[in-house]
């Protein structure tokens, strides 16, 4: 009899334990199920964030790709005028006027997503992948090249200021003799006639180029990128807004 009393325990205790057990797995399906969600959720608010910061830099290689084309344009219509002589002062500077391209692809959010320790925001593997890339690769070597032309712009302007020796008129200093527009023309003719200075103009071209076809390849990866993005978030956001119209096809910009 107490035999039997002492097996009944044992089976109920064994129950007892493997209660207890299925108790404490399910607690913790539903925390990892609980971490999951809120996982997925700060995933998103970043994706959203990378989105919308890589959208901006779009906007602002839309602006440097407008100016350089400008720039080349305006400078290669003077190349094939056969005699620049006739020209007026304004328009000669333009052999030497180049846009602006100091800009950086932003890289703030990317940079906090690296200081929470998060290695990826999706379950997507190949969007984790191509956002790594984007910002690790891509960007690092775009900045490095736009720098690389910044430097070597700062060193032609540096060039110009101190070396040009146009005697422009100063119209806000009254004590100071005019200066005729012949002159200005013809000492602008003979700085730009210097060899020096011909190789910065054509260095100007080149340069201008080149940031061009680096500009337009960066811009195409983040279009990319933002819509791989927003494809991924449109999985879960119903409510997504569409995307603005990049005019990504650059051989109309």
């Amino acid at each position: 009899m107490s035999e039997n009393k002492t097996g009944k325990y044992f089976k109920y205790a064994i129950g007892e334990i493997i209660l207890v057990v299925i108790g404490i797995l399910i607690a913790l399906q539903i925390n990892n199920w609980n971490e999951g969600r809120k996982q997925l959720a700060h995933g998103q608010t970043l994706m959203f964030e990378l989105m919308d910061e890589v959208t901006e830099d779009i906007s602002t290689f839309n602006w440097a790709i407008k100016n350089l084309k400008e720039s080349i344009k305006n400078q290669e219509t003077l190349f094939k005028i056969k005699d620049l002589r006739r020209l007026d002062s304004d328009s000669l500077s333009y052999l030497f006027l180049m846009a602006n391209i100091d800009i950086k692809v932003n890289a703030n959010t990317f940079e906090k997503i690296k200081n929470q320790g998060l290695t990826q925001l999706t379950a997507n593997d190949s969007l984790n992948k191509t956002i790594n890339q984007y910002f690790d690769i891509s960007v690092m070597s775009f900045n490095r090249s736009i720098e690389w032309f910044w430097r070597r712009y700062l060193k032609r302007i540096d060039y110009f200021n101190e070396t040009n020796a146009v005697d422009f008129n100063t119209d806000m200093v009254e004590g100071l003799d005019k200066v005729s527009e012949e002159l200005i023309q013809k000492q602008l003719f003979e700085f730009i006639n210097l060899p020096i200075t011909k190789t910065y103009i054509l260095n100007i071209n080149y340069d201008a180029k080149e940031a061009l076809r680096d500009i337009e390849g960066m811009k195409q990866e983040s279009i990319n990128l933002v819509e791989n993005i927003h494809q991924e978030l449109s999985k879960t956001q119903s409510n997504i807004k569409p995307l603005p119209d990049f005019d990504y096809r650059l051989t109309n910009n």
